[in-house]
This record gives C-alpha cells, structure tokens and sequence, in this order.
C-alpha cells in the first residue's frame, strides 16, 4: 500500500507520463530546467510535480541519450543548462506516442464498458 494513501483508495498514477512529457516539451522547444518545470506543471495544475522530480528525470534522460544539455551564459544572470532531444531522444518520443494511442484504445473501452454497466444498474 503507498503511504500516505487512505485505505480502499484506488491510485490512478500518470507518474510514468513523466519522461514523455519532457521529451515533448523539449522537442516543441529546446529549453532549461526552470522553464521545463513550468511547462510542465501548466499542463496540468492539478498535479505540480517537483523540481528536484524533474531534474532527476533530466540527467537520467541525459545519461540515458535521449537529451544533450550545454550551459548557456547570460549577462543579466547565472548560466543555466539548456536541453535539447536527441535522435533517439525522438525516437523514444514516437514510441511512447504509440503506445499511448494503444492504451488510450484501452481507457476509452473500459470507460465505455463501465458506463454501460453503470446504466444497467451495475453489479452492487
């Protein structure tokens, strides 16, 4: 059981959404870490993720190939890291892409199913 968590709850966790979305955002725009942890959390502000969550997910995805990071200096401020995908980085996206629309196939059928059985008066 998670802790933290009420007994006879049900968990329906997007966490493994994480490392997609930030190939998605990345791929929309090359971007720092600071600028990846708002696009991210304005996706959905239900469910703010942390930084130190993002960041951990970056240089895995970075050792993992999937990004390059490169400081960038400015004069007004401190040098930040700015990623960008990688070819396989892409390709990785492309695959995740598909097996989304799959499991998409397979929400929209079990919430079909239930809405059916819930009008018939379900099973209680």
């Amino acid at each position: 059981m998670d802790a933290g968590k009420p007994a006879g709850t049900v968990s329906v966790s997007l966490d493994k959404m994480i490392q997609p979305t930030l190939l998605l955002l990345i791929y929309k725009k090359p971007s720092h870490g600071y600028e990846l942890i708002q696009n991210f959390n304005a996706l959905d502000p239900t469910e703010i993720v942390e930084p130190g969550t993002i960041y951990r997910n970056l240089r895995r995805m970075e050792s993992d190939g999937l990004v390059v990071s490169t400081w960038e200096t400015s004069a007004s401020g401190p040098a930040r890291r700015q990623y960008e995908i990688t070819t396989r980085g892409s390709e990785l996206l492309r695959e995740a892409v598909v097996r989304l629309e799959h499991q998409k196939k397979q929400i929209q059928d079990f919430l079909q199913l239930y809405r059916q059985l819930e009008k018939e008066g379900g099973n209680r």
